[in-house]
């Protein structure tokens, strides 16, 4: 049954993207709450519950507080807000594969997990609508270490730190989006002149960075106010389609 469900998973994720123009996006989610269980919570009893519904050992199955807030809360008091968050991730990329930009091939994006996890996502990956089985898809990469459809790799895990994870994007031309950055405004913050640029996004809810990044690059903020990384990275995206007349 389980593999019936990967493979119905998998038809959904093909999407033939048209050929790149020359210019290129890339976005590098930082620290993503997006984890399974941890071993000290394995031998919870709400786990093995949840695990037992699920009908898959515990150390296979993602940490998530929408069903695990408590268990969260006993083993890392105060942080059941912040971690176990795939719900982040799979909203940033349901709007971000989804772009145009994107369906030109002129985006990329790089997943770093607190864990030190990189996530490769093709530009070809199309992942699933419904919210479980993005649930049941990352497990199964985080199992395999890859996702494969007719030969062609759509998820690849790989193993580093956020450093790590720069030099495999080849990301240039870096700026960090954090509230803590320097107040300015999307049309300012991607420069028309840049056909290549890398921006750094925080994949988690509430705090700041845990890796150190502001060693890294300049940092700035485009609002006032506190965004979703999905708002965050959507304002990016739309401001270098209108850079580079793709919308």
């Amino acid at each position: 049954m389980e593999l019936q469900f990967v493979s119905f998973v998998l038809l959904e994720t093909v999407l033939i993207v048209a050929p790149n123009t020359g210019t290129m996006l890339k976005i590098l989610i930082a620290d993503a709450e997006l984890e399974l269980i941890p071993g000290d919570m394995l031998d919870d009893y709400s786990i093995k519950l949840h695990a037992k519904k699920r009908k898959k050992p515990p150390q296979k199955i993602l940490l998530d507080s929408n069903y695990m807030h408590s268990a969260i809360d006993r083993h890392y008091p105060g942080e059941s807000n912040r971690r176990g968050r795939p719900d982040i991730v799979y909203h940033l990329l349901a709007v971000a594969m989804e772009s145009i930009l994107n369906k030109k091939g002129e985006l990329r994006i790089w997943i770093h997990t607190r864990t030190d996890s990189i996530i490769e996502v093709s530009p070809n990956t199309r992942l699933p609508k419904s919210y479980n089985r993005f649930i049941g898809l990352f497990e199964d990469l985080f199992e395999k270490g890859e996702i494969k459809f007719e030969e062609q790799t759509l998820l690849k895990v790989h193993n580093g730190d956020l450093r790590k994870l720069i030099d495999l994007a080849a990301a240039d031309n870096l700026k960090i989006l954090s509230p803590k950055g320097n107040l300015t405004t999307v049309s300012k913050l991607v420069d028309p002149e840049d056909n290549e640029a890398s921006f750094i996004i925080g994949g988690f809810s509430e705090g700041d960075f845990k890796s150190d990044v502001y060693g890294l690059a300049e940092s700035f903020s485009i609002y006032q106010e506190e965004l979703t990384i999905w708002s965050v990275a959507m304002e990016i995206i739309a401001q270098y389609e209108r850079n580079f007349s793709i919308v």
